[in-house]
């Protein structure tokens, strides 16, 4: 909601509802994307099939954020951010008596751009951002099943990666707090330059997979698999080579082992889903945004390491041939084992481990949901009350008590009527019925030049919508 207050100055407080603000910097905003997309597929013989993929994509957006929320220019952020890739895809799929699988080829060609103006109207100044990087990325990957025995199977799979980036980075501060010459702003030199380079890196990876499934019975499966993933390193088009130098020459990429043990299928009239699973993550990537003297530092660092691992079941549960009930509950335990930050007081990197938390990481969550069907008036009704749940979680990496997230619940209701042909069908849906206020997101920038503005961004309110669907 956007919410014009006469003589509300800089700090004015909190507007009476979370979903009202005082920010003045506008709505401006708009979305454009567009792509094309092409599969095409010839089946070789009986047992081989050759599938090519080909995708086109670009978008671009215009918006402005307000992160004091007041009508001054404290904090305003204009931005855009566009966006194009061509990807092509090769496949050579095989189905044999006991092995199947695919192998193939991936290429990508990418580029991602944007700019954005942090303006400080206590400053005067307005920080310019701009950045651009460009990404050919090629891949060989190969994924095999074997049957083993009957009921004994063996996946086998290996990726190998290789990415080429280059990156452009400009970030200035200029006089006035209005737009820079970077946003379409007064053309005007630099006050002062704090990052201005272009750098080239390639990074490589050889991902492995193994899993290994038994199945029980014909409705009882169960397995075990150990997977290495790969995240490609890169450029912070955001970087400030004056608080951190280090920034022209980009980030490394970050690691996974992930390890899993589950049991899937049927037993009488449930339908489940479970696993148990360990990740470790090394030369973890981390987006953090800190205030500092004089403007924002803006940091994508390899922080170290952290380990993830908890426990998943889900499942349906068929009460009677009209009601059945559907069912998921996950634990999560996330720690940070190493978090290595750059102190910009002191000009060196730091193990700050113990007083971080991985962010949007609740330790419980939950679904619970019943599904009635009757038929009524010659079609079918479905009637579905469902109650979410989600445990306390942090915004961010430092936790923070006025912005972080209590545990919550979200009741939905849902009823949707289908005539007897199928063509059509009415539906009404019911969210957050209970009107819960939570928590999506929000920022933290304390201190005078930032007029301490701390936001929290909520979920939508109690909602109720209705349908018609039309089938031709």
């Amino acid at each position: 909601g956007h919410r014009e207050v006469a003589g509300v100055g800089p700090g004015a407080g909190s507007p009476d509802s979370v979903y009202d603000t005082y920010a003045g910097v506008g709505d401006e905003n708009s979305v454009e994307s567009e792509g094309l997309s092409f599969t095409g597929q010839v089946d070789v013989s009986e047992h081989w099939t050759f599938k090519a993929i080909t995708a086109w994509r670009e978008g671009r957006t215009d918006t402005v954020i307000d992160f004091d929320n007041t009508p001054a220019p404290t904090l305003d952020i204009p931005a855009y951010y566009a966006d194009d890739q061509f990807t092509t895809e090769l496949q050579f799929q095989f189905n044999y008596d006991r092995i199947q699988g695919v192998f193939g080829v991936f290429y990508l060609d990418a580029s991602a751009e944007g700019a954005f103006d942090t303006i400080l109207g206590n400053a005067g100044i307005v920080i310019g951002t701009g950045g651009v990087v460009e990404t050919e990325s090629v891949a060989l990957f190969a994924d095999v099943n074997l049957d083993l025995t009957e009921r004994l199977h063996l996946g086998l799979g290996i990726r190998y990666t290789e990415d080429s980036k280059t990156g452009t980075v400009f970030r200035a501060n200029y006089l006035g707090a209005t737009r820079s010459p970077l946003l379409g702003g007064t053309p005007r030199a630099p006050l002062l330059l704090r990052t201005d380079y272009t750098n080239d890196r390639t990074f490589d990876d050889i991902s492995p997979r193994v899993a290994l499934s038994y199945d029980f019975s014909d409705a009882i499966t169960g397995y075990a698999s150990w997977s290495s993933g790969f995240k490609s390193g890169g450029f912070d088009m955001r970087g400030d080579a004056i608080f951190t130098p280090n920034t022209v020459n980009g980030y490394e990429p970050e690691t996974v082992d992930s390890y899993e043990v589950g049991l899937k299928g049927r037993a009488g009239p449930l339908s489940f889903s479970s696993s148990v699973f360990y990740n470790q993550y090394e030369d973890q990537q981390v987006t953090t945004q800190v205030p500092a003297v004089g403007g924002i530092a803006s940091f994508v660092d390899n922080v170290g390491q952290s380990t993830l691992y908890g426990a998943e079941f889900e499942g349906s549960l068929f009460l009677t041939d009209n009601l059945s009930a559907n069912f998921a509950v996950g634990y999560l335990n996330a720690e940070f084992d190493e978090f290595i930050r750059y102190n910009l007081t002191t000009m060196a990197f730091e193990d700050i481990s113990d007083l971080v938390v991985l962010q949007n990481a609740p330790e419980w969550t939950g679904y619970f949901g019943l599904t009635w069907r009757s038929d009524v008036a010659g079609g079918e009704l479905v009637v579905t009350p469902s109650v979410s749940y989600r445990g306390d979680f942090s915004q961010f990496e430092f936790p923070n008590p006025i912005l972080d997230q209590e545990a919550y619940a979200l009741v939905d209701l849902s009823l949707i009527w289908t005539a007897p042909s199928e063509r059509w069908s009415l539906g009404l849906f019911g969210k957050n019925l209970t009107d819960e206020e939570y928590r999506v997101g929000g920022y933290n920038f304390p201190g005078a030049l930032f007029n301490d503005s701390v936001i929290g961004y909520y979920g939508p309110p109690q909602t109720v919508t209705a349908s018609i669907q039309v089938k031709f």
